[in-house]
C-alpha cells in the first residue's frame, strides 16, 4: 500500500485535509472567534462526532456551523456549552452527548484551552491529547477522543499554526477505515496503517496521521474512487495503482 500511496505529490496531501467537511464548514467561525475558543469548541465538536443522523459532512458539520453563525459568539466555555447543548438535545443520543458536552467545557482542561494561543497549543498537542481522555475518563486511542485531537489540529491549520507534531496520536478508526481493511480489528488497523505512513513519510517528512486519515475517510466514502483521486490532482497511473490495492 505504502508503494502505492507514494505516488500521491504533497500538494494533494495538503488539499485533502483542506477539504475536510471540519475544515471547510468550520472556516468561517476561525474568522469569527478568537483562537481560544474556537480551538475549544474544534474540540468539543470532535468529541461528540459520533453516532450521527447521516454522513458527517451532511448531518453534522454544515449544521452546527450553521446554528453557531446565527449566534453571538460566546465569551466563556459555559456560554458556549449552553449555545452547543440547544444544538446536541436536537441529535442521536442526545442525552449522552449534551453529558459529554458539560463534562469538557465544565473541566479545568476547557478553561485552559480557552486562554491558550495556537503557539502554545501546537506545542502541547500531545499533552492535550492525552488531558483530553483524562477529562472525559476515555482512553487515548478511543475513537472520539483521536479525532477531537486531528480537529484540534485542523483548529490550528485554519489559525496558521503549522509548528505541531502529531506523532503518537493514532488514526480515530470508524467506519469507514474499518470498511477498507475488514478482516482486520481496530488495533490492527491502527497498526497496519503505521507502518505505512512509517514508509511515506521516508520520502515525506511532512505527513502525518491527520493528511493520511483525512485521506482515507475521503478515499472510503468516494462513490467512483478513481474519479475523486484524479480530482484532486493524483497522477492517473498513480490513481490506478491505489485503486487495485485499495
Amino acid at each position: 500500500m505504502s508503494s502505492a500511496l507514494k505516488g500521491v505529490p504533497w500538494p494533494v496531501w495538503e488539499r485533502v485535509v483542506r477539504e475536510e467537511p471540519e475544515f471547510q464548514h468550520m472556516m468561517p467561525l476561525s474568522q469569527r472567534y478568537p483562537p481560544g475558543p474556537f480551538l475549544t469548541l474544534m474540540v468539543m465538536a470532535g468529541l461528540n462526532d459520533y453516532q450521527l443522523r447521516g454522513k458527517a459532512e451532511v448531518a453534522y458539520w454544515p449544521p452546527l456551523a450553521g446554528h453557531l453563525e446565527r449566534a453571538t459568539a460566546p465569551s466563556t466555555p459555559n456560554e458556549l456549552a449552553t449555545l452547543l447543548e440547544a444544538f446536541y438535545a436536537r441529535e442521536r443520543f442526545k442525552t449522552r452527548k449534551v453529558r459529554r458536552l458539560r463534562r469538557f467545557l465544565g473541566s479545568a482542561l476547557a478553561e485552559q484551552l480557552w486562554q491558550m494561543t495556537p503557539v502554545q497549543t501546537a506545542s502541547q498537542l500531545n499533552a492535550l491529547w492525552q488531558a483530553t481522555a483524562t477529562a472525559m475518563g476515555q482512553e487515548p486511542s478511543d475513537k472520539t477522543i483521536a479525532f477531537a485531537a486531528k480537529t484540534l489540529v485542523i483548529a490550528l491549520l485554519l489559525l496558521g499554526e503549522t509548528g505541531f507534531d502529531f506523532s503518537g496520536i493514532p488514526l480515530p478508526v470508524d467506519q469507514r477505515l474499518q470498511g477498507l481493511t475488514p478482516h482486520l480489528d481496530d488495533e490492527s488497523i491502527r497498526r497496519l496503517w503505521d507502518a505505512v505512513l512509517g514508509e511515506l513519510r521516508k520520502c515525506e517528512s511532512r505527513l502525518t496521521h491527520v493528511h493520511l486519515d483525512s485521506f482515507l475517510w475521503q478515499y472510503a466514502g468516494a462513490r467512483d474512487r478513481e474519479t475523486y483521486l484524479r480530482q484532486l490532482g493524483v497522477p492517473p497511473a498513480a490513481a490506478t495503482q491505489i485503486v487495485s490495492v485499495l
